[in-house]
């Protein structure tokens, strides 16, 4: 495998749903029901897309836009698919949509422990910009907040 995954970021459709659902039981010790990933389909303020390669979803990234900010819900990698820049392209596609569709902003909140989510972040220009203690349930971890301001679009510039 390269250093870099070959992928392509799309839209999230209901043929994702298994995969994304999968995913996410394996990235986190808190779990979205699967519900919860068949209502993000209907949500019509929701900018979801996944990272996948021929065959499978690599990753997903679900967020919401609200008026003029966009907040990401969930970002997440299969394990064996880290570390080959899969989500720092779906967070580079969502925040270049959230952008055209009119977001200044964007929001996320990161397990204090997660470094690697933190510097990937961080890499796109996110602040820190407070913290929620013990906000977790799961091992009481603190949350960050962070946020970033996104580049206005230029006239004429596509999804």
């Amino acid at each position: 495998m390269s250093a870099r995954q070959a992928c392509t970021v799309a839209p999230y459709r209901s043929e994702h749903i298994e995969d994304a659902w999968l995913i996410d039981r394996l990235c986190f010790v808190d779990p979205w029901l699967k519900r919860s990933f068949i209502e993000e389909l209907k949500a019509a303020c929701a900018l979801n897309r996944v990272a996948a390669d021929e065959s499978r979803v690599l990753g997903f990234c679900f967020g919401r836009i609200i008026l003029d900010e966009y907040t990401i819900h969930r970002l997440a990698v299969h394990p064996a698919q880290r570390r080959h820049g899969i989500a720092a392209c779906m967070l580079q596609s969502c925040l270049r949509h959230a952008a055209l569709r009119g977001a200044l902003c964007c929001h996320i909140e990161v397990r204090s422990g997660n470094t690697a989510a933190l510097r990937l972040y961080e890499g796109f220009r996110f602040e820190r910009i407070g913290t929620r203690t013990a906000y977790y349930r799961a091992g009481g971890e603190d949350a960050i907040l962070m946020r970033c301001m996104l580049d206005t679009p230029r006239p004429g510039q596509s999804a």
